[in-house]
């Protein structure tokens, strides 16, 4: 679909954009997805959308502009300007700290998280706590855990890594963390955070595709499905749970679904603020189904980061803000949080004999959808793409980065698809080495244990509810169900004399089972641990690569939580080890 704004103030923008179509469509064929969609603000007008593909291939019907796409962190944007409005009222302070809020908020493993830390640290990931992706979100995109268990999970979590305690000394990206912030909104404002957003946001400005509830996205009869590539040239829809109104801190971090209309309509109402709020000219105008400009506080959302350095010769300092992050082109940060590496080379800049651009975004990833949405003020320009399929590329923010080099005229022109051919290339071999790394660790003739061993319930991080159950296609007559959920039950079989592993080598049922995100060997591999008695007890499990492995205890008929607490004072929350 075609939908073009021409002026004679942006036909040689215009010309630019039309042309870069067919590397926009390279990349499409190169990342292997059904569809994607664009659209352009410029000086303050909308003057670019198209479409390309299919939203649903089954019923063959094709993408539109106001097609709703799942945005994946893009989400965080809008739940911090939500925050935005409760500050503007008085009703909190972004360095409250979290517990104000939260009384319960009590890190086990670093006590002066509870005490110190607070939105800043949530909303800019400076916390310290771990990112628990694969624990919240299992296979075939069910929920592990409820919003009412969220707050005593994150309590639970690592906080340090072999040098230390991480808190405020470094940026460690977590959604959990960030989850906290939807539960402060509903608490303060005494609302559940879908309505509010909804009631707040949404409705002044007219976004009628960002669905925030489960019936809004069963009615709503045009959804971009997500979907995972198949080695038979195939796409299998992923399911995908996590635009539902029952778990905000899921919703509020990565769960949420918007056009490319409604994210324009969107990132216009963040620049006519941020305009105001500095009291520049020309304002950019609200787009024509807004009635108010509900934002506030957008120069302090913007004024509050976590610096991330970049060595890339250039002087320009990227650095994630509330829910943002903010690069100045050129910049080898460009695409930062997307899957797609481009190796940092100076060839794979855009902008390097240009003139410097600011830039405010964020990239969005869920299994079988990405997302990219940029604000570059100084021009008023706002750029989104949407993409509803993933393998390891990210092709809607390959197509910003396109849109970008365009829309500016940057010099020297970067052949963006053969940066992506070239990145993709690498994610493959990265993945090729996982499943090298899993195998040279394997052993199963070391596997003599029973099956019926394993069997049981098993509690982890609080609340992260396993359950090893019998199965009559596993190699080791087991399998593993999470949070009880019928769905996503994953076969178990020998990987050493106690380990047993669940994570698929096969490629085409990784990415159909929405596994994207178990980047690790080790993170399908349950260590069992035995008593003096030879019984099972408990399990290692390491979650992300980058965290201490935890413990999941064994539950046992009749055990008390004082039954629970020596088994971890014997083995450890956590397997932690030294330099």
């Amino acid at each position: 679909m075609a939908d073009t704004l021409t002026t004679d103030a942006h036909k040689d923008v215009v010309s630019r954009l039309e042309a870069a179509m067919s590397d926009v469509e390279n990349v499409m064929k190169m990342a292997e997805v059904p569809s994607i969609s664009l659209g352009i603000i410029h000086e303050g007008n909308v003057i670019f959308r198209r479409s390309f593909g299919l939203r649903d291939i089954e019923k063959n019907l094709e993408a539109n502009s106001d097609t709703s796409y799942l945005i994946g962190s893009c989400s965080k944007m809008i739940t911090c300007t939500a925050l935005g409005l409760l500050v503007e009222e008085g009703k909190l302070m972004w360095g409250d700290k979290i517990r104000t809020h939260l009384p319960d908020f009590n890190p086990i493993e670093d006590p002066q998280i509870g005490e110190n830390a607070t939105l800043i640290d949530a909303a800019r990931h400076s916390t310290g706590l771990a990112n628990p992706v694969v624990i919240s979100l299992g296979p075939d995109g069910i929920l592990s855990n409820t919003a009412n268990d969220h707050l005593a999970m994150v309590n639970a979590l690592p906080t340090s890594c072999t040098w230390g305690q991480r808190f405020r000394r470094c940026f460690y990206y977590s959604n959990a963390v960030f989850g906290l912030i939807p539960q402060v909104i509903e608490v303060t404002s005494n609302t559940r955070f879908a309505d509010f957003v909804q009631q707040r946001i949404l409705e002044p400005l007219g976004l009628q595709q960002t669905l925030l509830h489960e019936a809004s996205v069963q009615n709503n009869d045009n959804l971009a499905y997500p979907y995972a590539p198949q080695s038979n040239n195939s796409w299998v829809k992923i399911k995908n749970h996590t635009t539902t109104e029952n778990h905000s801190p899921i919703l509020g971090a990565l769960g949420m679904r918007s056009s490319v209309n409604d994210l324009l309509s969107f990132l216009a109402a963040v620049m006519n603020r941020y305009d105001e709020e500095r009291g520049a000219e020309p304002q950019q105008p609200l787009s024509s189904s807004a009635t108010h400009n509900p934002l506030r506080k957008i120069v302090r959302m913007w004024d509050s980061w976590w610096n991330l350095p970049t060595d890339d010769g250039f002087p320009n300092e990227t650095a994630y803000l509330l829910g943002w992050f903010k690069t100045i082109l050129p910049t080898a940060a460009l695409g930062w949080g997307s899957l797609n590496n481009y190796g940092g080379t100076q060839e794979s800049i855009i902008g390097r004999d240009s003139e410097p651009h600011t830039l405010y975004g964020n990239i969005g990833h869920v299994n079988g959808s990405d997302a990219a949405a940029y604000i570059f003020p100084e021009t008023h320009t706002g750029i989104v793409a949407l993409s509803n399929a993933s393998d390891g590329h990210n092709a809607a923010e390959a197509a910003a980065r396109i849109l970008t080099q365009a829309v500016f005229d940057l010099k020297p022109h970067v052949d963006v698809p053969s940066q992506l051919q070239e990145a993709g290339k690498r994610r493959f071999q990265t993945r090729r080495n996982k499943v090298l790394e899993w195998e040279s660790h394997r052993d199963v003739t070391a596997y003599t244990s029973h099956s019926e061993d394993f069997l049981g319930n098993y509690i982890g991080l609080n609340t992260s509810r396993v359950n090893i159950i019998k199965s009559d296609t596993a190699a080791a007559q087991v399998a593993v169900q999470f949070a009880d959920e019928t769905a996503g039950v994953c076969d178990l079989e020998p990987y050493k004399a106690d380990p047993l592993s669940f994570l698929p080598i096969d490629n085409d049922t990784f990415l159909s089972r929405g596994m994207l995100d178990w980047d690790y060997y080790a993170v399908g591999v349950f260590e069992f641990l035995r008593d003096s008695d030879g019984q099972v007890v408990g399990f290692w499990w390491q979650w992300e690569r980058t965290d201490w492995p935890g413990l999941w205890v064994k539950q046992k008929d009749g055990m008390s939580e004082q039954d629970t607490q020596e088994i971890i004072s014997k083995f450890g929350r956590f397997r932690k080890t030294e330099n």
